[in-house]
């Protein structure tokens, strides 16, 4: 067992109560069925949530919708009020909470409180950053509200190599922000964040991942992942790599998913994503909240997730997937 899955492990461990267990087994017990028998209503809270705090960032990346300024949703942060809205309500089920899902999280001046108000339930939480914001100051209060894990993005082994995607980016701030992370860990004693640094596999990555891992563990990571990026389109297939560390294939100029599409989605059955402005959306994928299940400000998170709408979707997810334009492009 590796160092990151031992200290997660503990961590689930002194987060876990009896009824979130329950929950946790409910979910898989009614995921079951739902495919097995076509039963696609479940009256179980999420196990898994993700809470938005800005749909702003502050780089360029050609693929994402907000880096390259396609997402037609308003800007904007989440207010202190609304996650006091979210939070009670989550609290007793959820087992992990991501705060993150468009922009870049630390742009929210709130952000360590948010983490902290998370915290305070006993709840495991992780956020995905470019590192750009992070000063001594900002790393002092995310280690102090108990963060669990920080996914910190390096897409690159140099400054020429990491803008290619990062646009806008600075590589010398990621590693300073490793750094300061690192420090105060060890100033206040404590085991968390886990560090795991992420790296996107692209044209120019895909040789580099030696490199790479060299660099992390220079600069005191715990752990090095290389992903598959998500393209929307073939307009920066040049950045693709090759066809055996990449989720496409190229047919006719289109990019066509590797993957066999199945009718069945665990993460839209144990998790949901609620944003800045308080929607409720099936997952990460609906970056243009097209499907919105309600609004927590107007509707408590349980009757939201009981209503038509959200039953209507999952049984379309669980019986002709491929008909929804945003799980052709799933990795789930």
């Amino acid at each position: 067992m590796n160092k990151t899955v031992l200290l997660i492990s503990i961590k689930a461990l002194q987060t876990a109560t009896p009824l979130r267990v329950w929950n946790l087994l409910c979910l898989r017990v009614s995921f079951a069925l739902s495919w097995i028998f076509k039963i696609h209503a479940t009256r179980r809270m999420p196990a898994f949530v993700s809470i938005e705090p800005t749909n702003v960032c502050n780089l360029r990346c050609p693929e994402c919708p907000t880096g390259n300024r396609q997402s037609r949703v308003g800007k904007g942060a989440i207010s202190l009020e609304t996650v006091d809205v979210i939070v009670p309500q989550i609290a007793p089920y959820a087992c992990f909470v991501n705060v993150y899902f468009q922009g870049e999280p630390f742009l929210n001046k709130e952000f360590p409180e948010i983490i902290a108000r998370i915290s305070a339930h006993n709840i495991m939480t992780s956020t995905s950053t470019n590192a750009q914001c992070i000063i001594p100051e900002t790393a002092q209060k995310i280690v102090q509200a108990k963060l669990t894990k920080l996914i910190v993005s390096l897409d690159g082994y140099d400054q020429q190599s990491y803008e290619l995607y990062r646009q806008g980016g600075n590589f010398e701030t990621v590693l300073r922000a490793l750094d300061y992370i690192h420090e105060e860990k060890l100033r206040q004693k404590s085991r968390y964040p886990i560090v795991e640094v992420q790296c996107l596999l692209f044209n120019h990555t895909q040789y580099a991942t030696k490199e790479i891992r060299e660099i992390a563990k220079q600069h005191h990571a715990d752990a090095v992942v290389f992903k598959r990026a998500q393209f929307y389109s073939a307009e920066n297939a040049h950045l693709l790599p090759n066809e055996n560390k990449s989720r496409y294939i190229q047919k006719n100029g289109i990019l066509v998913r590797k993957k066999p599409l199945r009718n069945r989605c665990w993460k839209l059955w144990s998790g949901c994503v609620i944003s800045w402005q308080g929607n409720v959306l099936p997952c990460c994928f609906d970056k243009n909240h097209e499907f919105s299940y309600g609004n927590v400000l107007q509707t408590s998170l349980r009757e939201i997730l009981r209503n038509q709408k959200t039953f209507g979707f999952k049984k379309q997810v669980h019986s002709n997937r491929k008909e929804i334009e945003m799980c052709c492009n799933c990795s789930e």
